[in-house]
């Protein structure tokens, strides 16, 4: 039986600051929170909708790359995401399409709070299993965010 919470954490292990969401939900997996199931995901689109179904919450941690200072986190709802919504390919269907669809298709199993925790990557592309030190350094302060949303 699915918990209230989940803790998502998005990326590719193998791909330098990518693997952030990874890392950051393994950090969480250690504290054995109480009424939150923690996974781990390498996929994205429209995958995302069944993984997110009989969730009240969701709180998805990634790297983004917005031409910030790496290491940089920020936390967000779905309302930042509302004008990205598109309807190109399905294959291709990006967060807030995805969330959208959601919520269209599975209106009563959709959660009804998502959030977003992303940390500012410098390397997206090399394949390594190390992040770049200042995406690193911020594993902490993504993990203290992510337990924030948890409380509100």
């Amino acid at each position: 039986m699915k918990k209230r919470n989940l803790v998502l954490g998005i990326g590719s292990p193998f791909i330098s600051d990518d693997a952030v969401g990874i890392r950051v939900v393994e950090e969480i997996m250690k504290l054995k929170l109480e009424d939150v199931d923690v996974e781990e995901a390498s996929v994205s689109g429209l995958d995302l909708i069944e993984i997110m179904l009989d969730y009240k919450r969701v709180i998805v941690v990634d790297a983004m790359t917005s031409r910030g200072v790496p290491g940089t986190v920020k936390s967000f709802g779905t309302d930042a995401l509302e004008h990205t919504v598109h309807g190109t390919n399905p294959h291709e269907a990006n967060i807030a399409t995805t969330l959208e669809l959601g919520r269209t298709l599975e209106p009563d199993r959709f959660p009804k709070e998502i959030f977003f925790v992303a940390v500012e990557a410098l390397n997206t592309y090399d394949i390594s299993e190390e992040m770049t030190p200042p995406v690193k350094a911020a594993l902490p302060k993504a993990v203290e965010t992510v337990l924030g949303l948890l409380k509100a």
